[in-house]
């Protein structure tokens, strides 16, 4: 990743809330813009450098799980049930393809099958999960049963190319000090379900470096996807995407065409189709414990904004 080009973006950067940030602005070809810095693990004072791995969260979803299914060129509109045989008569088999992609499959938003259940099994308790949710929600279950779908019908684990599936890896980029596993999480995944699934699933495990993250958010720099589902509340779908003005993750001057997605322990990538670039936050925003998210948040509008003004 070539040196950043100014010195606004390592201004904001340094007055992120979180103990650690690293920040890219990119188009189809380059990085216009990037910096790193804070702490990537306060127990240890140790410095965020462009080498550490970060916790990518539900950027999974996005960036490794909606490629890998559409790589299976699988019909959208076709239930999972009659295309999968794992699927087959399970209360979740009921659901398309683009019902899970697209959040509208009726299943809730997340369940604590780590509290008494481990690997597969975590799998077989989503599939037998009676999809109840009215309108479109969030939903980790649906891409918990997407990427064993995929790992299922191609006979191998999911493939996050440049980025790592579950860890270990170093260095990292610490996140919570966990009650549920007693320690502090560093170069293995958060998510309690991706960690009892064994290091990753379809919703959450993938691990990158911001030029490793970049590399494979690129491609999607283009026209935003159609909409597949609309909430009551305006929320807007996209297979995997977040539409705008979805949660107003692209801050307050977001384009009408611009969509992206978040990961929890703090992580956006938004992009800008007809201004010409993309944006990716990856943080630490829950070391060592989680909190309010507002003052990331607020940061993160004032970062979009900054980069409508500076990129041109």
């Amino acid at each position: 990743m070539p040196p950043s080009p100014g010195t606004w973006l390592d201004e904001l950067a340094a007055r992120s809330p979180t103990p650690a940030v690293a920040v890219a602005v990119f188009d189809r070809e380059r990085v216009l813009a990037h910096a790193v810095r804070g702490v990537a693990d306060l127990g240890t004072g140790r410095p965020a450098t462009p080498a550490c791995w970060w916790d990518l969260a539900s950027l999974t979803k996005v960036l490794v799980t909606l490629p890998a299914v559409r790589a299976l060129g699988l019909p959208g509109d076709r239930a999972i049930g009659e295309l999968w045989p794992r699927a087959a008569g399970r209360a979740a088999g009921r659901a398309s393809v683009d019902d899970l992609l697209a959040h509208r499959s009726g299943l809730p938003a997340t369940a604590r099958y780590y509290e008494t259940l481990r690997g597969p099994a975590i799998v077989d308790a989503a599939l037998d999960t009676e999809p109840c949710e009215p309108g479109p929600v969030y939903s980790d279950l649906g891409y918990i049963i997407l990427g064993a779908l995929v790992e299922d019908l191609t006979g191998r684990p999911l493939d996050g190319g440049g980025l790592r599936m579950g860890g270990p890896v170093a260095p990292a980029v610490a996140t919570e000090r966990c009650p549920w596993r007693g320690r502090l999480v560093c170069g293995e995944v958060h998510d309690e379900n991706a960690y009892a699934m064994g290091g990753y699933g379809g919703h959450a495990g993938a691990f990158g470096t911001l030029g490793r993250v970049v590399a494979a958010a690129r491609p999607f720099l283009g026209p935003p996807p159609p909409c597949l589902a609309e909430s009551a509340a305006g929320e807007r779908f996209a297979a995997g995407w977040w539409l705008h003005p979805t949660r107003g993750i692209g801050g307050p001057g977001a384009g009408p065409d611009g969509f992206g997605a978040t990961g929890f322990v703090g992580n956006r990538l938004w992009f800008e189709p007809s201004r010409g670039y993309g944006v990716l936050v990856l943080s630490n925003r829950i070391h060592p414990v989680r909190g309010d998210r507002g003052p990331f948040a607020a940061w993160c509008d004032e970062l979009f904004s900054r980069v409508a003004v500076e990129i041109r």
